[in-house]
């Protein structure tokens, strides 16, 4: 088999086991270059080849350990389809995850109390009462809200889940919809009828976070995380949040209290008469 088509083979894998596009799209792609680096038939690639690759990565293309740790899992997973070991021999510094960036209660209200465009508001007040991911919110549709239940269809790893929005983010949709004379059905279009895309809504979402005077870099999924911070502020049960934000595992969703250890600690500092 040649290298195109162990590619294609490893990649038909990854469909058949729900990985999500961007996965694959990314995997596709760290593949393709290590092989073409090696240049060499990929049932003869040797683990010194690899990591002449990643070193490539780091030095030639300031690729950060984070980013290097990424496409090694990438590599590691397209070897072991076939059976062989090379990627698996190489070892890297473990790297300390990184906290999720969120927004404060008060850069949030901030943020919401400056869109002024009804269907912008509505788009983020869905992301941060919801959780959803950027994919997910673009790829819904009207029917998919029942009440303030929403259906997610295949979410990340193939999953249905559910998750909610508030009484007034509803109230809000349901008067954006109502004026709505298009038969698309997705939740939200853009001006030529047309469903949006992930790029369309993440370069809104930074725009109004500009325009609010936001100094944190803000995306749709700086909106996932505050959701996620904001609930367990207020003492949510983790495992509910795990299911709302549909994460495969626990210690995913257990990163966040990091972030509200930190609100706590601060929280101390500010009010304890003897931290004064």
């Amino acid at each position: 088999m040649n290298n195109v088509d162990a590619v294609e083979s490893f990649i038909t894998d990854l469909e058949l086991m729900g990985y999500s596009k961007h996965t694959i799209k990314a995997y596709r792609l760290t593949v393709v270059n290590a092989l073409k680096h090696a240049g060499k038939n990929y049932k003869v690639v040797t683990t010194r080849d690899l990591k002449k690759f990643l070193l490539y990565l780091q030095k030639e293309k300031g690729c950060t350990l984070r980013t290097i740790g990424r496409h090694t899992n990438a590599l590691k997973k397209f070897f072991r389809a076939f059976g062989l070991d090379v990627a698996d021999k190489i070892q890297l510094p473990r790297t300390q995850k990184t906290l999720p960036t969120f927004l404060n209660h008060g850069e949030m209200e901030k943020l919401l109390k400056s869109i002024v465009n009804e269907r912008d508001l509505i788009i983020v007040r869905l992301l941060y009462a919801s959780g959803l991911r950027v994919s997910e919110l673009v790829a819904l549709n009207k029917d998919d809200i029942e009440g303030n239940m929403i259906i997610v269809h295949e979410g990340k790893g193939k999953k249905d889940r559910i998750t909610y929005l508030d009484s007034e983010t509803l109230k809000l949709l349901n008067q954006y919809l109502s004026k709505r004379k298009d038969k698309n059905p997705a939740l939200f279009i853009n001006r030529r009828k047309g469903r949006l895309t992930e790029r369309y809504v993440e370069v809104l979402v930074k725009k109004h976070a500009k325009r609010a005077g936001i100094k944190k870099k803000v995306t749709p999924h700086t909106l996932r995380h505050t959701f996620a911070t904001h609930l367990l502020q207020n003492n949510a049960n983790i495992v509910v949040i795990q299911k709302l934000l549909g994460h495969a595992s626990l210690s995913t969703t257990q990163i966040y209290t990091h972030v509200t250890d930190d609100f706590k600690k601060e929280t101390y500092l500010n009010s304890h008469p003897l931290s004064k």
